[in-house]
C-alpha cells in the first residue's frame, strides 16, 4: 500500500516578521495580503495594534477571533493546535479590543507569546480565509512584536501555528483504514 498526500489548497506564510507595535495611539497598521505596514493608516490594511497591543484595531475585511460576536466582546489568545474555521466566534464591521490582556482564560500574557485567530477577505474580496497570528504583546510597554501569520487560501480551517494544510477529513480516515487492514492483515499471516 502506498501512502499518498493532498493538498487542499496553499498555505501562504508570512515568514519571521517581527513588526514592533509602537507605544503611540497610532500602532502599526498591517496589510496581510502584501505584508505592508505603516504608521498610518494604508488602504488595505487589515489590523492594528496599538499601545504596545494593549489595544487592537481591526478593518471590516480581518475579523480577529471574540468571545462572542459582538465588536465588543474579546479577542481570544488561541492555543497551538487549535482549528481556526467557521465554527469559531467573529464580529462582522470595524471594530477594536483593549481587554485582551491579563490573567484570565483565553487573555494574552503581557509580554508572552500569543496566537489570534482570524478570517479574513483579502483586498481583492477573495475569501473569507481562516488564519493565525502569532504576537507578544504588552500593556503600553516595549517589546511588543507581531511574529509572524499564515492562511489558508482556499477557504479551509487552519491550526494555529501550522504552515500546512489541514488535510481533507476523508483522506486522513483512508490512510488510518488503510494502516488499519493491514495492521490485521499482517498479524493473521503471522499467526
Amino acid at each position: 500500500m502506498t501512502a499518498s498526500t493532498s493538498v487542499r489548497g496553499a498555505v501562504i506564510y508570512s515568514g519571521v516578521q517581527n513588526i514592533a507595535i509602537p507605544t503611540t495611539f497610532d500602532g502599526v497598521y498591517l496589510d496581510i495580503d502584501t505584508a505592508t505596514t505603516s504608521t498610518s493608516v494604508i488602504t488595505g490594511w487589515d489590523i492594528n495594534p496599538f499601545f504596545g497591543g494593549y489595544a487592537i484595531g481591526n478593518s471590516a475585511a480581518f475579523q480577529p477571533v471574540r468571545s462572542g460576536t459582538g465588536n465588543g466582546d474579546s479577542i481570544l489568545n488561541l492555543a497551538y493546535g487549535t482549528l481556526v474555521d467557521s465554527l469559531l466566534n467573529y464580529a462582522t464591521g470595524e471594530a477594536g479590543s483593549s481587554d485582551h490582556i491579563g490573567g484570565g482564560a483565553y487573555q494574552f500574557t503581557e509580554g508572552a507569546q500569543g496566537y489570534l485567530g482570524f478570517k479574513f477577505t483579502t483586498n481583492s474580496s477573495a475569501g473569507p480565509f481562516y488564519g493565525w497570528m502569532r504576537l507578544t504583546l504588552t500593556a503600553n510597554t516595549s517589546g511588543a512584536l507581531i511574529h509572524d501569520w499564515a492562511y489558508d487560501n482556499t477557504g479551509a480551517g487552519i491550526l494555529i501555528g501550522s504552515i500546512s494544510s489541514v488535510p481533507e477529513p476523508s483522506r486522513a480516515l483512508l490512510l488510518l483504514g488503510g494502516f488499519v487492514a493491514l495492521t490485521f492483515r499482517r498479524r493473521r499471516v503471522l499467526a
